[in-house]
């Protein structure tokens, strides 16, 4: 009897157990659809010159629907299946997007975009990527006509430089806006890259025969082509794309210079980072169908672009190494889109490891930022030094009536000059150059300034070394950042030498 109790207790126990489990499966279904709804999470926007981008954060994806309504224009984007928190709204009043409004509505989200004007806009969905959040995203595009003004006046002082032969040296801060970069130790690689683009161009500014821009003057993001474009537009001498490195190792350091490669990356390290970088543009659509531009130039631009990208390339990263003290990471080659500029030398310099702490530390500094600067800035000079122009006859004629007009001689020689003794100060947007000239008869003798490097060493004080380079003690202290005159064995101190150029 027990026996057959026992066997009737094996089959009941698991026709109860399924039992059981109908009620709870089917609790669990109702209430598992909705704990799996993705969330609005924010809500950021950005201007750039040409559109602004308002961007969606989110967790996840839904089913969604883009329209319009008039009076006023509105861009409404309703996402079914989605939740969030509360209503909100953002004011932009940047002149194409008014402000952004968010709130619930049904078993979905609805976010509308007040604009000014019927503007063309495009919408698209962008998935987790490199740590970054799902996210939805919308541009606005500014009206045709005030893109072609921006267009044409890149052009205008591009002309006027070239009539004046300048050199025109195209700065590109990489990455921008919803795009930071690499994010580690605490630092964002998209801020770092500008602050030094920016010391490079009021350096190169500051300097007899140069004239620099950036591809973009603020915290906006560039697709790569248009940097390219931006490059041809100001038609550059010279282009340089700044980056921050990272790697899985975190003890990887030094700088980089990649060229452009038509055969392939030099190493699997070039082919990642040329991967990374240009994902950026792979994941987005092109706003509407652009005018061709035709970037398929004779193979002789082809080929004068990739020979003298190296050559920068290798006097770029010889300065870096020698201001900075960073390791000699080596000069590669990849197929980065963004240096894909025929008949322009373009190179992309990635001056340090964000994921290496030390040089995260580094890179935090705007002392070393400055350093950065100056070694970019000393490259460029060095590149230009032996392809210096004469002035164009309009200008060597406009010269000569204005020594006329003051009974004074007028040389038609070009003034070449090296970094000035105020350069620590201009990269910082402070001061300027100090280049003085005096008369010897008939010539003019110009005084100028190099950059040179004095590692330290045991014994040496400030004095000693302000006497054997003919440098002021202050002048050392300010060019180095140096509140207190005290320096150690081994520390590299970054001296302005005064030189003087007849002419």
């Amino acid at each position: 009897m027990a026996r057959v109790l026992l066997k009737i207790r094996g089959v009941l126990f698991p026709i109860l157990l399924v039992f059981l489990a109908f009620p709870l499966s089917s609790v669990s279904a109702k209430s598992s659809p909705k704990a799996r709804l993705p969330w609005l999470k924010g809500v950021r926007y950005w201007t750039a010159p040409d559109h602004t981008r308002v961007v969606l954060d989110v967790t996840g994806p839904g089913k969604t629907k883009v329209f319009k309504l008039s009076r006023p224009t509105r861009i409404v984007v309703d996402i079914e299946g989605m939740r969030v928190k509360a209503p909100g709204m953002e004011r932009v009043g940047d002149g194409v997007v008014k402000e952004v409004r968010w709130a619930p509505k049904g078993r979905g989200v609805r976010v509308v975009l007040v604009i000014e004007g019927d503007l063309e806009h495009r919408f698209f969905y962008l998935k987790p990527f490199m740590g970054r959040t799902a996210r939805y995203v919308v541009d606005v595009k500014k009206p045709e006509k005030v893109v072609v003004r921006e267009k044409r006046q890149r052009e205008e002082a591009a002309a006027k430089e070239k009539k004046e032969r300048h050199f025109i040296i195209v700065i590109d801060p990489g990455h921008g806006g919803d795009d930071p970069g690499a994010i580690h130790n605490g630092i964002v690689e998209k801020r770092v890259v500008f602050s030094i683009a920016k010391k490079l161009a009021n350096l190169l500014n500051s300097t007899t025969g140069f004239r620099a821009y950036l591809t973009r003057k603020g915290d906006y993001y560039l697709p790569l082509r248009k940097r390219v474009e931006i490059a041809h537009d100001y038609k550059a001498d010279l282009f340089i794309s700044i980056h921050c490195n990272a790697a899985p190792n975190r003890r990887a350091r030094g700088a980089m210079v990649f060229a452009l490669s038509n055969k392939g990356a030099t190493d699997n390290v070039s082919r990642m980072l040329a991967r990374i970088e240009n994902t950026a543009d792979m994941m987005e659509v092109e706003f509407t169908k652009k005018r061709e531009v035709n970037y398929i130039l004779l193979d002789l631009a082809q080929d004068y672009s990739r020979v003298e990208s190296e050559k920068f390339a290798r006097l770029a990263l010889r300065s870096l190494v020698r201001f900075t003290g960073m390791p000699w990471g080596g000069v590669k080659k990849a197929r980065f889109t963004v240096l894909k500029n025929p008949g322009i030398p373009s190179v992309l310099v990635e001056v340090g490891f964000l994921t290496n702490r030390r040089e995260a530390r580094l890179l935090r500094s705007g002392l070393f930022q400055t350093r950065v600067a100056i070694a970019l800035a000393d490259a460029v000079e060095d590149y230009f030094k032996d392809k210096m122009k004469p002035p164009s006859p309009e200008v060597m004629m406009a010269r000569a009536q204005v020594g006329k007009s003051r009974g004074g001689e007028v040389s038609s020689k070009p003034v070449v000059a090296r970094p000035s003794e105020g350069k620590a100060k201009v990269a910082s947007g402070v001061g300027g150059p100090r280049v003085s000239t005096k008369r010897t008869g008939t010539r003019q003798r110009v005084a100028h300034r190099r950059w040179v490097i004095h590692v330290v060493r045991k014994g040496d004080t400030l004095w000693e070394i302000s006497r054997k380079y003919g440098v002021k003690i202050r002048t050392i202290l300010v060019a180095n950042g140096l509140r207190k005159p005290t320096i150690y064995p081994g520390q590299r101190l970054v001296l302005p030498i005064a030189r003087i150029t007849t002419l």
